[in-house]
């Protein structure tokens, strides 16, 4: 009888089942991959899920000073010396908003929202606020003294009272 290690047809066949072994091999390498990859994908959009709901900060992000103001309550801006200022220009637009929406509280509610907004941003691009101003409404009563700056929260839709000029 002859040997088989000589025989090629043989020799092709041991080579071609050494190779399908292998890439048996790397198949269920690659599915044992694939597995750890889906799990890790699962984690981290529950990681992302959690941390968007959870402040709206990114982890590791430091808070602007925009995100401060809109995150602090009135009493913890007021008390805080670097949102003071706009603390207390958001409580003149408050007052405003009321004045604006008289019977509305759901519009003065918009309004304001939309002033501590407009605060928030305008706090992130760098702008200083002067304090806000308040005068002697008569009887007791406090009334908010329209700047400027409430003229660009409100578009116009209130306006700075400047003193009758000489003609």
């Amino acid at each position: 009888m002859s040997d088989d290690s000589d025989d090629p047809v043989m020799a092709l066949l041991a080579t071609q089942r050494a190779v399908l072994a292998a890439v048996e091999n790397l198949a269920s390498q690659v599915e044992a991959m694939q597995g750890k990859v889906d799990a890790m994908g699962e984690a981290l959009a529950q990681l992302v899920a959690g941390s968007a709901g959870a402040s709206g900060a990114s982890i590791g992000r430091v808070l602007t000073l925009g995100d401060r103001f809109r995150q602090a309550t009135d009493k913890e801006a007021a008390a805080d010396p670097e949102l003071r200022a706009a603390q207390g220009n958001y409580m003149v637009a408050q007052a405003i908003a009321k004045g604006l929406n008289k019977g509305d509280p759901d519009g003065a509610a918009r309004d304001a929202a939309h002033a501590r907004e407009w605060i928030a941003r305008q706090l992130d691009r760098g702008r200083v606020f002067e304090p806000g101003k308040v005068r002697d409404g008569g009887k007791g009563a406090v009334a908010a003294v329209v700047e400027p700056i409430h003229e660009e929260i409100f578009l116009g839709r209130v306006r700075v009272r400047r003193p009758d000029r000489e003609r």
